[in-house]
């Protein structure tokens, strides 16, 4: 995607090309007037030329229009006018055919490569033409790409219709006209899979495609979007709700039209959607074993209709509606799939073609890995198109041999799910720096054949889509850039440049916040469960719930700020890739969170957990009025798209709230960081919370007292907070001191009237290597209640891993020392500091041998203690290997562990698995800590060491860093 620059007040020129650079060459040359004094040239193509160049002239045409107000003509006849734009495809224009003849272009760059296109400025080019701009494409795709890539210099973004991504307008253009050599893409097949489309983008087709379904209408913007992203497949929608892709009269035809190679889904064989095809009665069971004969037919009969046309064939088989096919449940799975194969590239030869030379992909999913790994034989032209989990992190990969196989290999992803452990299909939160990592290994271990997206509805995975094909058009380029990068590039391309900062940073902190849990598993329930309190304590580590729905808060200010200072006309835009993502997860969490509160508040007596369960229900309906400003937007055209309840999952239903009956008169309670359990004068009664202690018992930490706050440590200079709270109705006045004048207290006012005391320590007011005890003493309406203090005075250098309250806690990035085969992984992880061994590692059979990372850290603390380290869950990176590392201490004996062995849902519901290793630590003191590769790709988020003073949370403990 080209970056824009503003080269005067009336004109536009592209600074750099878009991601494919590692392939192409530049060469300048003097710009090209697009739009001079209300006028344009016109842009010529041959009338034998493939049917997607005239189709993206005027998609060009259009943009340009949208951009000056002015329309270039498109036309198939003889070139004039002083200036000209020249389209064409090698071998397939005429026009541009005679230009390569007469020396006047040279294609020798692309010629005969896929996908590939030059663009240059020509001096007299035909008669009667002074200067033509030429665009020329080795194949019909190529120049289309050549063609969008115009729209892209001019400021156009892919997403101009799809997302009302409203580009700057300009009476004046000017082209940064380079001589541009685009080489072939990274990846040979890069398309979605629009999929679980029943709940956004099928009722908007109903409403807004002539057939009534999602016919030609709706894929022709669906194709031309694919093509302005430099994508070239589809799997199309394939549910219960849809007609299947070759029964809407004019689908497979339109794909051909926009040069779109067309598949079926991991479940459809052949071009087949068997849920909207396979008639039962009259074709009986879908048995391969039992029905073979009706089934090759029914195979046979969509290869003879679709043959002619540009497709990929997916060949094996699975049951009906992406079920496991029976016959994948017995002993003889391997020969019958097989077989299966075998006979379905026979449909090939029958309709005259060599199946060797024909697209196939097989897919091993869910139980179809299970049969590959039995060692079934996949003819070797066959593409191995390897799944993730569905929740983004890649099963396995090929292995040195499988590397070699002439088919290639690909991947199929997700970014949208439905299904076990927990559907994800509102919203995209997929961070592009999992979708880096997980693709990086994939082209690191040569699947570059296919790469196919999960999109679910299509919106609003943009973001995700976008990166993903950016990734499968120029690999190099766009890996390089990173999230942070891509984020900024993406920004500036969209929605202009004074804003990309923070557009990217704003969507740096989304990802990273939803990564630690997806809004729709905000409920820590399964699809047909009632939604259980979340596991954000708001009592550990500084109210660790609270900071979430704070930095939620502050995310979604920040969007509306961000909008406020954009152009009223890139403002629906806006929602509908930013605002609108960022507003529904901050509700979502903001719900969720204020009805854990609200039992937590009730639990303990509080006057205010009415406030909070108030605030729940409030964020129930915030997110109903979001989703309606989005249906409003582009005047009525998104009406019916945006579904806020798919599946109507309990998790977005409003939650149960605990709610009290407040005294009928003020008291005072009081509550204690770390303890679930408060001091209250008289407690008042709690109603509609028949559960609330089971509730409140997720947050309890054994050992944890309401009498006392953890232990001030000055090294890592924490505060603790005190809750002074109202147990019934009216003012209270609330008085807070310290014992000592080192004990300093900052008022923080909360809802109700209500004051959270943060208590810290001024440690210039301490002997220096002495411990002090003292306590704060809370008072209001007649009564009070002290908290002990404790304080540590003991200094160690800044940026120290040091021990508090028996904990030592770090962040992977942290280490002091690192040897060749590790990596840092920017952005990617809760902490967004994460580290991983090397893809080039060889397995290691001695742990001794394997490059390390090194942390050390000091301890108070000795005797037993557990290493817990936190890895994303990620797989072996193939067959040949497996997820080990190792960890060793203080130089003692190397612990090896199996990061494979996982409770699968609840990891990817997490993005994160904790392993665990026992230790003796001999003596207080400063340690090494050493982590040894043993396999590639491994990832590592955080560590903590543990004596025994780890509270329950959800996330991984502060890091317990000198500041």
């Amino acid at each position: 995607m080209a970056l824009v620059r503003i080269l005067a007040a009336l004109s536009v020129a592209a600074l750099t090309p878009p991601p494919a650079l590692a392939q192409q060459r530049v060469v300048a040359a003097r710009a090209f007037p697009l739009v001079e004094a209300g006028a344009a040239p016109a842009i010529f193509v041959s009338a034998g030329d493939a049917p997607v160049v005239e189709i993206a002239a005027n998609a060009f045409a259009g943009d340009v229009e949208r951009v000056s107000g002015v329309r270039p003509r498109v036309s198939q006849g003889a070139p004039g006018g002083q200036n000209a734009i020249l389209a064409g495809t090698i071998g397939g224009s005429p026009l541009i055919d005679r230009l390569i003849a007469e020396g006047r272009l040279s294609v020798d760059a692309v010629k005969g490569q896929s996908e590939a296109y030059t663009i240059a400025v020509v001096e007299n080019p035909v008669p009667g033409v002074a200067r033509a701009l030429v665009v020329a494409g080795a194949d019909r795709r190529g120049t289309a790409y050549g063609i969008f890539r115009l729209s892209e210099q001019i400021g156009v973004s892919p997403w101009v219709w799809w997302a009302e991504a409203t580009p700057d307008r300009r009476a004046t253009l000017t082209l940064d006209a380079k001589t541009i050599v685009q080489g072939s893409p990274s990846v040979r097949y890069r398309g979605i899979f629009l999929n679980d489309e029943d709940w956004s983008l099928r009722p908007w087709a109903t409403a807004n495609d002539p057939s009534g379904d999602i016919g030609p209408a709706t894929h022709a913007h669906i194709f031309e979007l694919l093509l302005r992203l430099r994508a070239n497949f589809l799997w199309p929608a394939m549910h219960k709700v849809t007609s299947a892709f070759n029964q809407v009269q004019g689908n497979a035809e339109m794909a051909d039209r926009y040069a779109i190679v067309m598949g079926a889904s991991h479940a459809e064989p052949m071009l087949r959607n068997n849920v909207a095809e396979w008639n039962f009665e009259q074709r009986g069971e879908f048995n391969f074993a039992k029905n073979r004969l009706n089934i090759v037919q029914y195979w046979r009969d969509r290869v003879r209709a679709n043959h002619q046309y540009e497709n990929v064939y997916t060949v094996g088989m699975r049951g009906i509606h992406d079920s496991p096919a029976e016959m994948n449940q017995g002993s003889d799975g391997v020969r019958l799939l097989e077989q299966v194969v075998a006979d379905q590239r026979n449909l090939l030869k029958e309709v005259g073609k060599d199946p060797a030379a024909v697209p196939q992909v097989f897919v091993p999913y869910k139980e179809v890995l299970d049969i590959y790994r039995k060692g079934m034989k996949v003819p070797d032209d066959v593409t191995l198109g390897w799944v993730d989990d569905n929740y983004g992190y890649i099963r396995q990969l090929s292995t040195k041999a499988e590397q070699k196989r002439s088919g290639g290999a690909g991947v199929y992803y997700h970014i949208s799910y439905w299904g076990v452990p927990n559907d994800y299909l509102w919203l995209d939160s997929t961070p592009p720096a999992l979708i880096g990592e997980e693709m990086g290994k994939a082209y690191a271990t040569n699947a570059r054949r296919l790469w196919v997206l999960n999109v679910g509805d299509l919106k609003p995975g943009e973001k995700g889509i976008n990166y993903f094909m950016d990734l499968a058009y120029d690999f190099e380029a766009t890996s390089k850039l990173g999230q942070r990068g891509w984020l900024k590039r993406w920004a500036e391309t969209t929605f202009g440049p004074r804003q990309a900062d923070a557009i990217a940073a704003l969507l740096g902190d989304y990802y990273r916040l939803n990564f630690a849990r997806k809004p729709e598993h905000m409920g820590w329930n399964t699809a047909e469960t009632a939604p259980r309190p979340t596991e954000f304590s708001p009592v550990a580590y500084g109210d660790e719930a609270g900071i979430r729905s704070a930095e939620f808060r502050a995310l979604d200010e920040r969007a509306e700020a961000i909008a406020a200072q954009l152009p009223a006309e890139k403002r629906e835009g806006f929602y509908h890739l930013v605002l609108y993502p960022v507003r529904g997860s901050a509700l979502m969490n903001a719900k969720m969170l204020g009805a854990d509160r609200s039992f937590l508040y009730a639990h303990q007596g509080r006057a205010s957990a009415n406030l909070y369960a108030d605030s729940a229900a409030e964020a129930y309906r915030g997110i109903k009025k979001a989703t309606a400003v989005y249906n409003a937007t582009g005047n009525g055209k998104w009406a019916q798209f945006m579904h806020d309840e798919p599946r109507y999952q309990s998790v977005f239903n409003m939650p149960p709230v605990g709610r009290v009956t407040p005294l009928a008169q003020p008291g005072l309670g009081v509550a204690v960081e770390g303890a679930v359990d408060a001091w209250t004068q008289q407690s008042p009664q709690i109603f509609e919370a028949a559960d609330t202690a089971l509730r409140v018992d997720r947050w309890r930490t054994q050992g944890a007292s309401n009498a006392r706050l953890p232990v001030f440590e000055r090294a890592t200079d924490r505060r603790y907070f005190i809750d002074a709270f109202n147990t019934g109705v009216g003012a209270l006045d609330i008085a807070a001191a310290g014992s000592a004048p080192w004990i300093e207290i900052e008022r923080e006012a909360q809802p109700g009237g209500d004051q959270r005391l943060w208590v810290s320590i001024d440690w210039s007011k301490l002997k220096a290597g002495a411990s002090a005890s003292g306590a704060v003493t809370v008072s209001a309406a007649g009564a009070s209640r002290s908290i002990a203090i404790e304080a540590r005075n003991v200094a160690a250098p800044r940026g120290m891993l040091v021990e508090e309250n028996r904990i030592v806690a770090f962040n992977a990035g942290r280490f002091t020392s690192a040897q060749p085969g590790w990596q840092r992984m920017p952005d990617l992880g809760r902490s967004g500091q994460a580290i991983a061994t090397s893809l080039e590692l060889p397995s290691a059979a001695d742990p001794a041998k394997t490059p390390y990372v090194e942390y050390r850290f000091r301890t108070t603390s000795s005797g037993t203690a557990k290493l817990r380290a936190t890895l994303l869950p990620s797989f072996a990176l193939s067959a040949e290997n497996k997820l080990r590392y190792g960890v060793s201490i203080d130089g003692g004996p190397i612990a090896v562990v199996n990061a494979d062995k996982r409770d699968w849902g609840d990891a990817v519901e997490r993005n994160a698995m904790i392993s665990a290793t026992d230790w003796t630590i001999a003596k207080a003191g400063e340690h090494r800590l050493r982590v040894y590769a043993l396999d590639p790709g491994v990832i590592f988020d955080s560590f903590v060491l543990d004596f025994g003073g780890l509270a329950r949370s959800y996330l991984a403990p502060p890091e317990t860093i000198t500041r």
